[in-house]
């Protein structure tokens, strides 16, 4: 059975990293310093797949406050995103946009 990581990327990472896209590029990086990988030579790499219990599945999730974060956070790579203070209509229609964008996407509303 795979592994779970969940990356959550808050307001002050994106602020700090210079915007949406970096910090989500940052947030992976770090993700992957903390998977333990098999230590292989290169030809025992090539072809290999990792077995299910090596497999670390990484889910990014963004917090977003408006439309314009939400449309960086998918494009970015985020499978879910977090709407943060807003009302209800506001996340309710921020919430079908991010579905019209990636029908796959999970929203949660925070």
């Amino acid at each position: 059975m795979p592994g779970h990581l969940d990356i959550l990327v808050r307001r002050e990472e994106i602020a700090r990293a210079g915007g949406i896209q970096a910090a989500v590029d940052e947030a992976l990086s770090l993700a992957a310093l903390r998977i333990n990988a098999k230590a292989m030579t290169a030809y025992e790499a090539v072809g290999s797949t990792p077995t299910d219990s090596e497999r670390v599945e990484v889910i990014v999730i963004v917090e977003v406050h408006d439309e314009g974060e939400l449309r960086e956070a998918v494009e970015a790579g985020a499978q879910t995103v977090r709407l943060m203070g807003m009302d209800e209509t506001k996340a309710r229609r921020l919430q079908e946009i991010g579905r019209e964008l990636r029908e796959d996407l999970n929203v949660e509303i925070g």
